[in-house]
């Protein structure tokens, strides 16, 4: 799963002499992403070359076009890596410095291709040289007036070490190997090294102990424990506390989570504690904050005799709201995974990078009888009643839903002008996405009277329907979230029998959620409105009205449409599994017939057959359970109608 990163360091210097400035370079990428050889030459040279001062222009250069993902493909093509990485112990702490910046800015711009390429140039040698020199004892400077190298360095190595860790499994194996974790255990004191290197440290950490048996063993037997301990009763004060709060709570809860039975009682308790304790701070009062600052830096511009020293504080006073608020955004998308991974029991696939087709499956028997075997997850019982009880108690549906809502427009307006407030929403937006894919673990997973009861599942229903019509169809991850948390509630509706909330659907409700299936390019968000269109149409099934007839009929011809027009396997079996779910009962054949749905559905079996199952890897099983399905439910239904 993947973890927050912080915003990619950009290093800002004068134009270095002889090479064109950085401006010129980057507007030449977007002009012209081929013409990079020049470029690229120049930068080659500048890196190996034997002036210090050469070495670190070269190094800025890549940092600061690293965002570029033509440039940083071509970079990896000539081998900089190899090139660059050994000059991250450069006898110069500012070659250093500026070298570690740019790996980590091509580390963090990338995924996994460009992790695994970078550890294939043989990027984790020098990066474990550069942290054994902090091997022995050592502590920042005191003098705050002078950066500290020594620290500046560090935090980017740990940066570089969490991004290619996130990415890339030989990246885990040297780290694990090489035992740099007790160079970094240490660092996560406090009281010695503030906030900011812990800080990094933990981030760090809270990935690479991610389904690491190997570590966690290591860990557990270390003074890791005392010193997460420390740091998960850390005072909820400052942002910086918070986040090191619930770095702590995740990495416990990796560390004593070999698997679902393995992480209760006290470590369960512990963690929700202070996961609940995040999801309850508001957000509001520090966009606010940052509105203020962002105006005011508005105000200062406009007067023409305001001091230039007024007008940098109060950039200085923008920069620090703004960290404030990174902090506490990254501390809620951290709290709102390790609640996800929580009621994540990881059966067969994990539903937080992917959603299964269905919970039940049902069968057409030979003899004509249908089937239905419905697959629940009871989690409610896997849980010791004390930590159901908590969880009860610390409402955490609400807490969860909390973190799904919108600022306000007035918030909105101030912020998405500023760069710094544009970058807010944005993480914002994660927060959100998160939030909803948490929403869908939870509901998933706990009982109905656990979820608070069948209004506020309805409640709920509604007010993610409204969100997602007023989503840009473009957003195709936070459309993909709502989509599949819509999915859960609809489901845990259909669980409850509610299907008389359903009653009062119109036709132009039912069109609403029709678009959304037709207009969406993306597999992902299809199934789910598949998934939510089959189990509308199972409930009106049970409603027998004129009104409910109709729907049924909208509803089976558009999954027919879907089922016959798509190229994809994926979603053509999901389509073909909602319809037999649909039209599963007798007395809504009726209905079938209006629609022709067994003959189309002769003309469509030949595609599922003919199909190249293989291709779909993830999804064979889905395709396969629902080809054997197709062949029983025609039959059965040919059969039925020949009485």
């Amino acid at each position: 799963m993947g973890k927050i990163k912080e915003k990619k360091h950009k290093f800002v210097c004068s134009n270095p002499i002889g090479i064109p400035s950085l401006k010129e370079l980057e507007l030449e990428f977007i002009l012209n992403p081929n013409a990079d050889d020049e470029t690229l030459k120049c930068v080659l040279l500048k890196i190996q070359s034997r002036r210090v001062e050469d070495r670190e222009t070269g190094a800025v250069i890549v940092a600061n076009l690293a965002n570029n993902k033509t440039f940083v493909t071509s970079l990896l093509k000539e081998n900089f890596i190899k090139i660059a990485s050994p000059l991250l112990i450069d006898k110069n702490l500012a070659v250093r410095n500026a070298v570690a910046g740019c790996l980590r800015n091509i580390a963090a711009c990338g995924d996994y291709t460009v992790s695994e390429a970078m550890v294939d140039q043989d990027v984790m040698t020098s990066l474990v040289m550069l942290f054994e020199q902090y091997k022995d004892a050592w502590t920042p400077t005191k003098n705050t007036d002078k950066l500290d190298s020594k620290v500046e360095i560090f935090i980017e190595a740990c940066n570089i070490l969490w991004n290619l860790c996130e990415n890339s499994d030989s990246a885990v194996s040297i780290f694990n190997r090489k035992d740099v974790v007790s160079i970094l255990i240490p660092c996560l004191k406090v009281e010695t090294y503030g906030t900011r290197i812990p800080i990094a440290v933990a981030q760090c950490l809270y990935t690479v102990t991610e389904n690491n048996a190997k570590l966690n063993e290591v860990l557990r037997e270390s003074e890791a424990v005392p010193l997460i301990k420390n740091l998960m009763s850390l005072p909820a004060t400052e942002p910086e506390y918070l986040l090191l709060k619930t770095l702590a709570a995740g990495i416990k809860l990796n560390m004593f989570s070999g698997g679902l039975n393995d992480c209760m009682g006290n470590v369960t308790t512990s963690v929700l504690e202070v996961v609940l304790t995040i999801l309850q701070e508001p957000i509001n009062p520090a966009l606010e904050l940052l509105c203020k600052r962002i105006v005011n830096k508005g105000e200062k511009f406009n007067m023409l005799n305001e001091e230039e020293e007024n007008i940098e504080n109060n950039l200085e006073a923008i920069d620090i709201a703004s960290e404030k608020i990174d902090h506490l955004l990254s501390t809620k998308q951290i709290s709102l995974e390790i609640l996800g991974n929580i009621f994540d029991d990881n059966d067969e696939e994990d539903e937080w990078d992917d959603i299964s087709s269905s919970d039940s499956e049902e069968v057409v028997l030979d003899d004509g009888e249908m089937e239905v075997d419905t697959v629940t997850n009871d989690f409610g019982s896997v849980l010791p009643p004390e930590i159901l009880e908590f969880i009860m108690n610390g409402k955490v549906l609400e807490k969860i839903i909390k973190q799904i809502v919108i600022p306000p427009n007035e918030i909105k307006e101030v912020l998405l002008p500023h760069s710094k407030g544009k970058e807010c929403l944005k993480r914002l937006d994660v927060v959100r996405n998160t939030a909803l894919l948490c929403l869908n673990n939870v509901i998933q997973k706990l009982k109905v009277e656990d979820l608070e009861g069948p209004s506020k599942l309805n409640e709920l229903w509604l007010n993610l329907g409204k969100l997602l019509f007023e989503t840009d169809i473009a957003d195709v991850e936070q459309v993909e979230a709502i989509t599949r948390s819509l999915s859960a509630v609809v489901r845990k509706l259909a669980e409850a029998k509610c299907s008389s909330y359903f009653s009062h659907m119109t036709e132009s409700d039912l069109e609403l959620l029709i678009n959304i299936c037709n207009k969406s390019q993306d597999s992902r968000i299809k199934v789910h409105m598949i998934s939510i269109l089959g189990i509308i149409g199972c409930l009106l099934g049970n409603i027998n009205t004129p009104s409910s007839a109709h729907l049924i009929k909208m509803i089976g011809s558009v999954l027919l449409e879907i089922s016959s027009k798509s190229v994809d396997m994926w979603v053509i079996a999901e389509a073909l599994d909602a319809l037999i779910d649909v039209f599963a009962e007798d007395y809504v054949d009726h209905i079938a017939q209006e629609i022709n749905l067994v003959e189309k559905l002769h003309h469509i079996l030949p595609t599922l057959k003919k199909g190249k199952i293989k291709e779909y890897r993830d999804h064979q099983v889905v395709i396969t359970t629902t080809k054997t399905n197709l062949i029983r439910f025609i039959k059965y239904k040919n059969k039925l109608n020949r009485k």
